[in-house]
């Protein structure tokens, strides 16, 4: 093996494959999916191959160089600063005529490149299959088909990087014909030392660069930009893309090609999911089925894990002595944990179910349909991927936020995303709902989902109207092909939801049991610490129908939701062995008003701790956190009031 690590960037278009390709090549099991915007910020690995080591970069999917997004100036600043020893442009092989504009400006720029051409299925079945041979030719750069799903075809690229990197081959820049006026005037600035490639940039950037330019070339390029555009309708940005496409298509009939792809199966998925009359439909029906296949799929698994938390409970009781530890066992940390670890089938589930929804390209088109309507309320389209992120974990969806530009958007996402459900809710609503609505859990599932969304939307068109916009921030949304999943991506996928699932039930969870348990147990011989806190504070929400139970179980929740349902089964635990049991407690307890009524605080109340830290570093304020953390316990006691006195005379 050689000392030497040597580095990799993969870059490409949103879509293309390229997070599916590093968690190939580097065995890490990195977030894929049919959204632009999934990375956000650049990935790192690593790997070994012909006892060569390689460090490979996974850069954000970006559509051009020139453009200042934060995708951009991410994947820019790595490729001048960092110089990686070679660059990996992934491409979709059944949508060349978008990508390789991009590849055109890598060359341009004469870095050390490959291509990977991901997708050679899809474009095959299209009748759209490229030779790469030809291609490569034609390029001057190597040609590799590529798969994320196949190893095969991984272990064949790193062959090519290698041979690549130990053989390193002189490329010139490519030189693109572009109108006439403007190949004067790039001819001109590199007289004067100006790379043609940066004099491009500037062009197409209309002048937004992040390279040092001389008085003498800077009055250069604005005295011939000021000239195009006094000879020609289009400004110097638009004749330089018009040259840039054109290379594209020239290349395309070169290797004989079409520059317009279609693909008549997805046409006709899309005019039913798309309609304008049938598509919400669509979208609601899916839901609703996710949310009835979550519970009553997830059941059967469900009570297995009961039955062999119930086991392992018997066995310890009976041989264990008497003693403080076999209580804290038994009746802290089993039943806390236990009583989590049951719903872990039905937080698979609902995974399994959103990643299909995701990977198959079909909440790609639920963006499209409900871009307007984030529109209307004063959301940006880009603000759909960390709020379905928001569904999973609230902390990397706010991080993902990231990607927004305009300040005022951004902030709203952060600040309503919270309201999105997040799994760690999902064990108290699944626990709750198998209590009061057995027979309809599915839908009242749904239901409280959907409320989080409506409030999230309508605390957004509040924020829209009381904070000021700094500027309108376009965009434009690629709808990807209709894919089949990858069976392995998912498995990562969901593995990963386990693990963590598995390991906050180690750590916070466990934490959070054994201090519930201590707190509901002592003062031996009196009234129980916890129990006297709870009914100091039933008061505040005696109003909602709850008990001091609920009570102490919901201030538990601050250091993760899932440790709610592990501090019921705490005190509820003199009444119930199992969670069938527990479920029998609680409903003898409270009716089904005050249920429904805790199911909307519990979807509605403060975040919890992990998520306010993460709103107050991306917001750069306290005071903001503070807000959120107001805001979620004021709409979730109003929520829950008016739920539990309408519940009354409707339940």
């Amino acid at each position: 093996m050689t000392d030497r690590c040597y580095t990799l960037a993969l870059i490409g278009n949103p879509n293309c494959g390229k997070t599916s390709l590093f968690n190939q090549l580097t065995g890490a099991s990195q977030r894929t999916g049919n959204l632009s915007g999934v990375t956000v910020s650049g990935r790192i690995g690593e790997c070994v191959h012909q006892g060569v080591r390689l460090k490979i970069v996974d850069l954000p999917g970006i559509y051009s160089l020139s453009q200042n997004r934060s995708e951009e100036r991410v994947a820019r600043d790595y490729l001048t600063q960092e110089q990686p020893d070679l660059v990996i442009n992934v491409l979709d092989a059944g949508n060349l005529g978008r990508h390789l504009a991009l590849t055109s400006q890598l060359m341009e720029q004469n870095v050390p490149l490959l291509l990977a051409l991901n997708m050679l299925d899809e474009a095959e079945r299209n009748g759209t299959r490229p030779d790469l041979a030809a291609m490569s030719e034609v390029l001057g750069v190597p040609v590799l088909p590529s798969d994320g799903r196949r190893k095969l075809y991984c272990d064949k690229l790193l062959d090519a990087v290698v041979t690549r990197l130990q053989q390193p081959v002189a490329v010139p820049p490519l030189i693109i014909e572009y109108e006439p006026h403007i190949d004067t005037l790039l001819n001109r600035l590199e007289t004067h030392g100006l790379p043609r490639w940066q004099s491009v940039r500037w062009l197409e950037s209309a002048g937004d660069v992040d390279f040092a330019l001389t008085d003498e070339q800077q009055a250069m390029l604005d005295e011939g930009q000021n000239s195009i555009q006094a000879e020609h309708a289009l400004g110097a940005a638009e004749l330089v893309s018009e040259g840039r496409y054109g290379w594209v298509h020239g290349l395309l009939h070169r290797m004989g090609q079409s520059h317009e792809e279609c693909n008549l199966a997805d046409d006709r998925l899309d005019r039913i999911v798309l309609n304008r009359w049938l598509g919400l439909p669509v979208l609601v029906a899916l839901l609703w089925l996710m949310f009835e296949t979550t519970f009553t799929a997830g059941a059967l698994p469900a009570d297995w894990i009961s039955q062999g938390v119930d086991w392992i409970t018997t066995q310890v009781a009976q041989h264990m002595p008497e003693s403080l530890l076999r209580e804290v066992i038994v009746d802290g940390i089993m039943a806390g944990v236990g009583g989590v670890l049951v719903f872990l089938p039905n937080v698979v589930l609902l995974f399994l179910f959103m990643e299909l929804l995701e990977q198959s390209g079909y909440m790609a088109r639920a963006t499209f349909l409900v871009d307007r309507l984030l529109s209307r309320v004063g959301l940006h389209g880009k603000a759909l991927v960390p709020l379905v992120m928001g569904f999973g974990c609230n902390v990397p969806a706010i991080m993902a936020t990231r990607s927004i530009e305009e300040p005022r958007a951004r902030l709203i996402t952060i600040l309503i995303n919270p309201f999105m459900s997040c799994s760690a809710r999902l064990p108290v609503l699944l626990l709750l709902a198998g209590v009061f609505f057995p027979d309809n859990a599915g839908t009242v599932l749904f239901a409280v989902y959907g409320l989080g969304v409506l409030i999230a939307l309508a605390c957004a068109a509040i924020f829209a109207r009381v904070l000021p916009a700094h500027y309108d921030e376009t965009f434009i949304m690629e709808l990807p092909p209709w894919r089949m999943p990858g069976g392995r991506s998912l498995l990562l996928h969901l593995w990963d939801r386990c693990r963590d699932f598995i390991t906050k039930a180690g750590t916070v969870i466990l934490i959070g049991s054994i201090l519930i348990w201590l707190l509901q147990t002592f003062p031996r011989g009196g009234e129980p610490l916890l129990e006297q806190f709870g009914h100091a504070l039933t008061p505040l929400f005696a109003p909602l129908g709850f008990t001091w139970h609920e009570t102490v179980a919901l201030l538990s929740g601050f250091l993760a939701k899932e440790v709610i349902v592990a501090s019921l089964a705490v005190v509820y635990q003199a009444n119930s062995e199992n969670t069938a049991q527990l479920q029998q407690a609680i409903g003898q307890v409270l009716p089904a008003s005050a249920g429904l009524a805790f199911m909307v605080y519990t979807l509605l109340y403060m975040p919890c701790l992990a998520t306010l830290a993460v709103i107050r570093r991306e917001t750069g304020r306290w005071a903001w956190a503070v807000v959120s953390l107001l805001l979620g316990l004021t709409l979730a006691w109003v929520c829950a009031w008016i739920t539990f006195h309408v519940g009354q005379w409707l339940l």
